[in-house]
């Protein structure tokens, strides 16, 4: 196969390196589950994957629903949003109208929503629970609900409480029971997102455990293996020999870091039909590839180590930073007895920073048969900007 090199948003088709491993295990935890919450920093291969997800379930001709959340302000936008993307085979629009009464004022406004039109929001709110007892009821009498996939999903929350943090709390709270009665109902659902959502709530005080029945996802960089043979389909045809086996050895070297959008990016900016010799390609790494990506990347660490100091300063300063400092800087990995608790603070708050710096791309954990979890940097990218960083 020959993969055509694409720098931007998700890719499919040949444009698309196939993971297959990576794949499986993603429709696997969606079919032996409630769902999947997979959020992470940008440009690691989200999208492309929830891009897999939805064209596998078209081709099975199953029903599914996408809503993109990153421009939604309330529980209205997401309600239209969500019900003019109900496949109409499926019938669940008529059906959540047929579970609410005819005079119910919410009938109407979800009648004007459903066909794109915006209503009341002060309405919206007031008969929120109606509304999504009527979805719950119709899931419930679907014999094939559809998978859900909302994108940027914390971003709706942020969105919704920046606007009113007091009634924008109590807003989420009902929004995140009611899609927890959703599943249940039989809606699967993927909620993907570049802002953890385990920061998002401690630094807003939301509740999480309606969240706990979905099943986190990470996306790991490419093995090298993996890397060599990404390497391989979008060189081999185009350069007609010209890339050789020193070629990818030294870009490799270059790259470092095994993200598709890295070696994407490394690729276009030498050019693969004609090569120029392998010892051309630091030179290039260095001015047109690394001042780029990396610096994107180092840019979404900074925010999110910033919004941690918005959480609690003194978190930050007291557990957050000596944290990062022993995994990023241990040899063979960091055990939980490792790590010091600061006064002050609990295990229970801990292991909440630990969960944020995993979500957020910091860490990465192994767990072993008696649940004894290892923490390791996440990335080659996390180890350089902790090195840049200088924070202790």
């Amino acid at each position: 196969m020959t993969l055509v090199p694409f720098y931007g948003n998700a890719v499919s088709g040949n444009q698309r390196f196939d993971r297959p491993a990576l794949q499986n295990k993603l429709l696997r935890t969606l079919a032996s589950s409630g769902g999947v919450k997979m959020f992470g920093l940008r440009r690691i291969g989200k999208s492309t994957l929830r891009c897999y997800v939805i064209e596998q379930m078209e081709q099975a001709k199953k029903p599914v629903a996408f809503v993109d959340a990153q421009g939604l302000k309330s529980i209205q936008d997401l309600l239209g949003e969500l019900l003019g993307a109900l496949p109409r085979e499926s019938d669940l629009k008529g059906r959540v109208l047929s579970f609410i009464a005819k005079d119910s004022p919410i009938r109407k406004a979800l009648e004007a929503l459903a066909s794109g039109t915006k209503t009341g929001e002060a309405l919206v709110s007031a008969y929120w629970r109606e509304a999504y007892n009527g979805i719950r009821d119709a899931l419930r009498a679907t014999k094939t609900p559809p998978l859900l996939v909302i994108d940027e999903f914390s971003f709706l929350l942020k969105n919704i409480l920046e606007q009113n943090l007091k009634e924008g709390r109590e807003e989420i709270d009902q929004l995140l029971a009611a899609m927890r009665e959703w599943r249940e109902a039989g809606m699967k659902m993927l909620l993907t997102g570049s802002i953890g959502v385990t920061a998002l709530s401690r630094r807003y005080g939301l509740g999480r455990e309606h969240l706990n029945d979905l099943l986190p996802f990470e996306v790991p960089e490419l093995t090298e293996d993996e890397a060599r043979e990404f390497i391989h389909q979008a060189t081999a045809q185009p350069s007609q020999g010209r890339w050789t086996e020193e070629h990818t050895g030294e870009f490799l070297r270059q790259s470092g870091v095994l993200y598709p959008s890295f070696l994407v990016k490394g690729l276009l900016e030498i050019g693969v039909a004609s090569p120029p010799p392998p010892d051309a390609f630091a030179k290039i790494f260095a001015s047109s590839v690394r001042p780029v990506l990396h610096e994107d990347f180092y840019n979404q660490f900074n925010k999110r180590f910033k919004f941690y100091g918005e959480i609690d300063k003194e978190g930050q300063r007291k557990l957050v930073v000596p944290v990062l400092k022993r995994i990023m800087e241990a040899a063979d990995g960091t055990r939980l007895d490792d790590l010091e608790l600061a006064d002050g603070y609990s295990r229970v708050d801990l292991a909440e920073f630990l969960d944020m710096l995993v979500e957020d791309g910091f860490i990465h954990f192994t767990e072993d048969a008696d649940a004894n979890r290892t923490w390791v940097p996440a990335s080659r990218l996390a180890s350089l900007w902790w090195k840049r960083s200088r924070l202790a």
